[in-house]
This record gives C-alpha cells, sequence and structure tokens, in this order.
C-alpha cells in the first residue's frame, strides 16, 4: 500500500523517542499533526496529540525522566507514515540514494537502499509497536484494509478518535512520570535515612565513651600526690578515693616504662579531651537528629504529592537539610540541585576539581582543592558575575559562590564562604583574617604565572572574625 505519486503523503519532520514512547511531528499538506504511540501501565495505545499538549502535560517533548534515543530518532526522519491501525503505527523508511559511480550495476538499484538501515528496502513498510512495556521498531505488513492515515487526518470522526486516544495516552503517560518519579525519590530518600541512622548510631557510641571522662578526672585528682611519690617502673598506684563519701581504694596500673606523674598527666588530657569531644558529639547529634526529621517531612511530602513540581521541592528542601545525605541524580527530575552544585563542571562521573558546600541560605559555594584546581575552577567553570574569595595574602583555595547575573551575593553567603576561603588556607588556625572578593570578572591570569596565581583588578576585604560553629556547621554541609 506504498503512496503514489498522486496520493497526499505524511513526512515525519522531526521524532522524539524515548523508550517508552515515540512522537512524530508529521507534514501533511496544509497541516501539521503529532503522532504518538507509547507504553503506559494501563496498555500500549496510538493517537494524535495536539500541538502544545506535551508541554502543558510533560513540561517538554518527553515525559519527564526519559532518555532520548537519538539514532531511533534520526531513522524516523523523513519517514512516510502510511497508517495507525489500533496501538500500531506503519511508515515507510527514508531511503538516501548512493553517491554516483561510475560502475553502472551498482547504479541500479540505488534507490533501494536505507540510511542506517542496508537490509531496509524501498516500499518496505515497518512498523511502531508496543511490546514489553517499550515501544519496539519490527519490520512489518500492514493490513491490507488499513486506512491511509492521510485519509483518517481529513476526517474529522476519525481525527477525533485519535486524538481522545492520544491524550489518554499521554495523560497515563504523565501519570506513569509521576510514579516513576515518586518511586525514585522515595528510595534516595530512604538511602538519605539510612545514612543519618548509620551516623547517629556512630555518634552515640562516641557519647557512651565521653560519659567515660568524668570518672578518668575523678581518678586522677586522687592520684596526683601518690603519682609525685611514685619510684621510678612503678607498676601501679593505689590511692583511697573520698569523692562519694566513702573510703574506696583505687588500683590503677601504669607502664613501668614511663613515669607516673606523665601517665596522670596524660590521663588529664583525655578526660578533657574527651569533654571537648562530648561537646562536639552532642552538636552532632542534635544535628542528625534535625536532619532525620527534615527527611522525614520529605517523606510525607513525596508521598502525598500530585505533581513532579511538589515532590522536586521536597526533595530540594531535604537535599538543603542534608545535603551530604540526598544524593540527587543528575539527568532526573528534581537535579537541579546536584546539578547546581556542579554546575560547569564535566558529566559522566569525572574528577572534577573543587569541593561544594551549602551555605545556610541553601547557596552553593565551590572550593578549589588545590593550585591547578584553582585555575580549573575560577578561569574555566566560574561565571563572570560569580563572587571570587581569598585569604588575603595567603596560600589557599579559591572559593566561588555561584551567582545569577546581577544578582549582589548576600551578606549571610558572604559571610559562610568567607570562612570557608579562611579555612581552606594557611591561615586555618588564627582567628581573625583578612578575606578578599571580588566579582570573577575581575580577575586575570598573568602569563607564565604559577598554578593558581591570578591578579585581582578591583577587590574588598572582609575583616573576618572566625566562628568555630559556623565553619563546623559549613563542613558538615558538604554536597560533592
Amino acid at each position: 500500500m506504498a503512496p503514489s505519486d498522486d496520493v497526499p503523503i505524511a513526512i515525519v519532520q522531526e521524532a522524539d523517542s524515548a523508550e517508552r514512547v515515540v512522537v512524530l511531528r508529521i507534514r501533511v499538506p496544509g497541516r501539521t499533526a503529532f503522532v504518538i504511540i507509547g507504553a503506559a501501565r494501563t496498555g500500549g495505545a496510538a493517537g494524535l496529540v495536539p500541538n502544545g499538549a506535551r508541554q502543558e502535560l510533560w513540561g517538554g517533548r518527553l515525559p519527564p525522566g526519559s532518555t532520548r534515543q537519538r539514532p531511533r530518532e534520526a531513522t524516523l526522519a523523513l519517514a512516510r507514515v502510511t497508517a495507525i491501525v489500533g496501538s500500531e503505527v506503519f511508515f515507510e523508511p527514508h531511503v538516501k540514494p548512493r553517491e554516483p559511480s561510475d560502475d553502472w550495476d551498482a547504479e541500479v538499484d540505488h534507490e533501494t537502499e536505507v540510511e542506517n538501515d542496508g537490509a531496509t528496502r524501498a516500499g518496505r513498510t515497518r512498523c511502531l509497536r508496543v511490546h514489553g512495556g517499550r515501544v519496539v521498531v519490527t519490520d512489518a505488513e500492514m493490513p491490507r484494509d488499513a486506512r491511509p492515515f492521510v485519509g483518517m487526518l481529513a476526517n474529522d470522526a476519525d481525527r477525533a478518535a485519535l486524538e481522545e486516544r492520544g491524550m489518554t495516552l499521554a495523560r497515563a503517560l504523565a501519570d506513569d512520570s509521576v510514579e516513576i518519579h515518586r518511586a525514585d525519590l522515595h528510595r534516595m530518600l530512604d538511602k538519605a535515612r539510612l545514612r543519618i541512622e548509620r551516623r547517629r548510631t556512630a555518634v552515640r557510641d562516641d557519647l557512651s565513651k565521653i560519659s567515660q571522662a568524668d570518672g578518668i578526672a575523678a581518678q586522677a585528682q586522687w592520684l596526683v600526690g601518690e603519682a609525685a611519690r611514685a619510684p621510678r617502673g612503678a607498676t601501679k598506684l593505689i590511692v583511697t578515693d573520698w569523692s562519694s563519701g566513702e573510703a574506696v581504694t583505687m588500683e590503677v596500673p601504669l607502664d613501668p616504662s614511663k613515669s607516673a606523674r606523665v601517665q596522670v598527666e596524660a590521663m588529664f588530657k583525655r578526660a578533657k579531651r574527651l569533654k571537648l569531644g562530648g561537646k562536639i558529639a552532642e552538636e552532632r547529634l542534635a544535628q542528625a537528629d534535625a536532619q532525620g526529621q527534615a527527611l522525614a517531612i520529605a517523606v510525607e511530602s513525596v508521598r502525598t504529592a500530585t505533581s513532579l513540581a511538589e515532590m522536586d521541592a521536597a526533595a530540594r528542601e531535604a537535599k538543603k537539610r542534608a545535603p551530604r545525605d540526598v544524593m540527587l541524580t543528575n539527568g532526573a527530575p528534581g537535579a537541579g540541585v546536584t546539578a547546581g552544585a556542579t554546575k560547569g563542571a564535566k558529566a559522566g562521573g569525572r574528577r572534577v576539581p573543587f569541593r561544594a558546600f551549602v551555605a545556610r541560605s541553601g547557596r552553593t559555594v565551590l572550593v578549589g582543592k588545590g593550585a591547578a584546581d584553582n585555575d580549573a575552577l575560577t578561569l574555566k567553570i566560574a561565571k563572570p558575575h560569580d563572587l571570587w574569595l581569598h585569604a588575603k595574602d595567603r596560600t589557599g583555595a579559591h572559593v566561588i559562590v555561584q551567582l545569577d547575573k546581577g544578582q549582589t551575593c548576600p551578606a549571610e553567603d558572604l559571610v559562610d564562604a568567607a570562612h570557608l576561603a579562611a579555612h581552606f588556607s594557611d591561615a586555618r588556625d588564627e582567628k581573625a583574617v583578612d578575606v578578599q572578593y571580588t566579582p570573577r570578572r575581575y580577575l586575570r591570569k598573568p602569563k607564565g604565572s604559577a598554578p593558581g596565581a591570578v591578579v585581582v583588578d578591583r577587590e574588598k576585604v572582609l575583616p573576618l572574625r572566625f566562628d568555630v560553629a559556623l565553619l563546623r556547621a559549613l563542613l558538615e554541609r558538604e554536597a560533592l
């Protein structure tokens, strides 16, 4: 049923293809039509969709989360659609003639070959059909009683029936995308929950050890005097502990190779370290508890969401609260957080020249990993309008605050980024550090200069006093 020269034809101007759905933009005399064939959870179907329906339902040409199949799209381009029968779309692939040749025999059947498919011949019909939950392309013979596609478009009743089927399929694919994305986010959030729970368990173990600090300190104060009198090579100290109001004999083993006084002093130091660590551990536990609660809220929000936008908002909020644990995947709906954290980096899991931290506002701050990485971050990844920071007159990392064009860096983000610039420099142990900052466009790299060296044409200086708690919270929010 190949079209003849006097029968109108339907040419595929453009194809959008994924594993579960294919949409063809088809030009027929006097109009453009969009044919859809797809595999939804409710079943496979084929039909028509109005122009603009995909953007409204899917937010793009294909359902969210789809991976485009470029080779198939190229194969379908310029094909002739001949019929839609049930849930199948029949077409004749486009023929690509050979280049002229001096060999006449080779020229005889040059019109029978098809681009990217040497086994396919002109006039041979192929079919897009649903099989095993995906759309496949197969050789097929079109039914003899199949009505021409162009004729169905011209008939109001046929066209309306095709549009009804197509829109039903498009809505089902949109619903499927929501549920698929919901399941993906639930898996991701569950992994984040397990990470946080493991961290909480580890911190609780630390706290149980830290609880020994008071006992160590109580022992040590009764041992000081006895240690001063202990002979060299003593193997133990025996003292009476009156801290409970009653006499309790204590026997503490010693290392005979060390003096008793040095070992008792070490007990005091250990108790001090444990107490200091206890405060930090309690802060980490409180933070982990808060992150766990934020994840629980995100899980509930994802469960009750009715749209991709609502789910993505919940995922972004979870990423903001627990950036080290929530791993949004590049390329999937909602991946904007991760993509923002690695803005300008190469895809494919390759090494990136920076670490990423999340400021209190949720903005991403990038920190160079080394001298050569500083050059890559500042000169290749950062945009001219991004803010650059560095510990003034110090060796250290370049820090980039990603900003929109024309945007001014908020004071809170400036302070957070300055803390990172000071910490990742040789001034990290000082209480006060000057941090220089300027838009990236005011930096230049002298020819032949050392890795990481730049010239700042304009700068401002922020006198920074370290806030240990703020810095610790920033380091906990490392996103990459």
